[in-house]
């Protein structure tokens, strides 16, 4: 008799329907919080007004009703974003009091996720439908988080690299440079495939591959910056000619205070769409040049003040850069290990197509002007390495985090795929040399060939060159 009276007594009474509810949370619009820390969530269910819930006996029946309603979270991009509750329970007191309910989540991967909030259980509204939508107005922007680690990787390395460009520069010979400066084929072929066919690739294969927009601008910047000090290493480990290489990066980071705006607001312009306040980073292209002029210049002194100090840090020359190199990579990757999660298939096509056609094309321009092998190298390898610092500066300054860490990506993919075949090639070349007798190592010595013609009698020059190669 019980179950019948109140049977009949809650088909008297309207049902809560949905229309009559709303959620209110309490982050609108866009929410940025940082990476891997717990963040709370207040959600309130609550009806739409009082006077609308005592004319319709809403809540004679929300007092005496035992049922729940159920609010549950999903998220546009789940991967990113981890909820340690996406459901939280509503009972009839508390909707009617408005009571707030905690969901709690974590962010791992920067980048931008929609929550969207559907009441899932109505247990007053017999036919309710699952799945009705509350809201979806919320965005969650994860920021890349301060990391000690970052401090110390870049202090590190950097005195790491001021003491090996003042070993390298100890190395060099300023009347080799000189006749490379007064017949410059080499810097001339440097220029043009740095400046002509890198930005070319970068935007065709950006284009093709990313539907991103940030990718492809990321990518792009990356194929506009200049040559670094990484390729004057690497033009060394594999005895390339040193004295072009470091001169070519001089000359081409001069060159990118003019070469980069050309490019980014010409054909990067179809890629500014909703960034078009970037920010050329002169200062940092200004640095950039003197944290390498200045430490070769040192070097350059060291050499004609105290050249036995230079045939002393000739001998720790490559071991320390190639040690350079692979802190650079290992350190780096631990540093930067969500980068290589969030990294596509298509990123690291993209990066590996780049870099070969940077090596190939760069050596043909190179054959096509008649230069030595050594300089074949030394342009090929400064052709297909960029310097990558430049990118990310001009990145940071012209888009927000964690924007301009999510367009950073693509160049990060790329130096993934650059070095680790280069650790390969070079280890296998050596193999090759010392098991197999192939792959001579006097291939520097024909660095003056086509250059130092007025030297050919400096047996100075001669002697250092033949050491080099060694």
């Amino acid at each position: 008799m019980l179950r019948l009276l109140w049977s009949l007594a809650f088909m008297t009474i309207p049902s809560v329907d949905c229309s009559s509810l709303y959620l209110e949370t309490f982050h609108t619009g866009i929410w940025k919080v940082p990476e891997d820390v717990i963040h709370t969530l207040n959600v309130s269910l609550r009806l739409n007004s009082s006077q609308d819930a005592n004319e319709y006996g809403f809540t004679k029946q929300l007092e005496n009703a035992k049922s729940l309603l159920m609010v549950e979270v999903f998220v546009e991009g789940e991967w990113a974003v981890k909820f340690a509750n996406r459901s939280s329970p509503f009972t009839a007191d508390e909707v009617l009091k408005g009571v707030n309910k905690s969901l709690q989540f974590s962010g791992f991967y920067w980048g931008i996720s929609r929550l969207s909030f559907f009441l899932t259980r109505n247990d007053f509204d017999p036919e309710f439908e699952n799945m009705t939508l509350l809201r979806d107005d919320l965005e969650v922007v994860i920021d890349r988080g301060s990391i000690v680690l970052d401090t110390v990787f870049i202090a590190i390395g950097s005195v790491f690299l001021l003491f090996n460009n003042i070993n390298m520069g100890a190395q060099l010979d300023m009347n080799i440079i000189l006749a490379v400066l007064k017949r410059p084929l080499g810097p001339l072929c440097g220029f043009l495939s740095q400046f002509i066919i890198m930005p070319t690739i970068t935007w065709i294969m950006g284009n093709v591959l990313f539907d991103n927009p940030l990718h492809k601008l990321g990518l792009f910047t990356y194929g506009c910056s200049p040559g670094g000090t990484g390729s004057n290493f690497w033009t060394l480990m594999f005895n390339g000619d040193i004295n072009l290489s470091i001169t070519m990066t001089i000359i081409s980071t001069i060159a990118a205070m003019g070469m980069m705006p050309l490019w980014m607001f010409t054909l990067g312009a179809s890629l500014l769409e909703e960034n078009d306040d970037l920010q050329i980073p002169f200062t940092n292209l200004a640095v950039s040049l003197a944290a390498l002029t200045i430490p070769i210049s040192i070097g350059i002194l060291i050499r004609i003040k105290r050249p036995h100090w230079a045939e002393r840090g000739k001998r720790v020359l490559k071991p320390f850069s190639f040690f350079i190199l692979i802190f650079f990579m290992v350190v780096g990757t631990i540093n930067s290990y969500k980068v290589v999660l969030m990294m596509t298939w298509q990123m690291a096509a993209a990066g590996l197509f780049v870099m070969l056609c940077g090596y190939t094309l760069g050596a043909l321009m190179a054959r096509a002007m008649c230069l030595s092998k050594s300089q074949i190298i030394a342009v090929s390898i400064e052709t297909a390495l960029q310097n990558p610092g430049i990118a990310f500066i001009l990145l940071k300054l012209s888009l927000e985090s964690p924007y301009s860490d999510l367009a950073s990506i693509p160049v990060i993919a790329t130096l993934f795929m650059t070095g680790p075949p280069l650790i390969f090639v070079f280890v296998a070349y050596h193999v090759a040399w010392k098991y197999c007798g192939c792959c001579p190592e006097d291939s520097a010595n024909q660095d003056t060939k086509t250059n130092a013609t007025p030297m050919e009698e400096n047996t100075e020059t001669n002697k250092f060159l033949s050491d080099l190669g060694k």
